[in-house]
């Protein structure tokens, strides 16, 4: 299998994350979507960054999830979190819903 075909459906997987990221930014709110979540919600990123687990730790889709969030946690900390919990559980930003298993769930 050549390089270039292992990467190209991961970075087709990030563009994904950060398009759907981008338009939970923008368009949820103003059409009402994220119900329960403010629409001034806002990314707020943490100093020091938190660390992901483990990519293998997971299997399929969600493990690609949590190495592109272990790879680039700079794209996910700039995106608010809109999983209804971020509230409850302290969430600042997308990032935090990858520091445990919480996106397994």
């Amino acid at each position: 299998m050549k390089r270039d075909e292992v990467e190209q459906p991961d970075r087709r997987l990030a563009l994904r994350i950060l398009v759907g990221g981008l338009f939970g930014l923008f368009v949820a709110p103003v059409a009402g979507w994220a119900a329960g979540v403010d629409s001034a919600a806002q990314a707020i990123p943490r100093r020091p960054r938190p660390a992901t687990p483990s990519p293998a730790l997971f299997s399929g889709k969600l493990a690609q999830t949590y190495r592109i969030a272990k790879e680039a946690p700079e794209l996910l900390e700039q995106m608010p979190c809109y999983c209804g919990c971020g509230r409850m559980a302290g969430h600042q930003n997308n990032l935090d819903c990858y520091t445990d298993r919480h996106a397994d769930t």
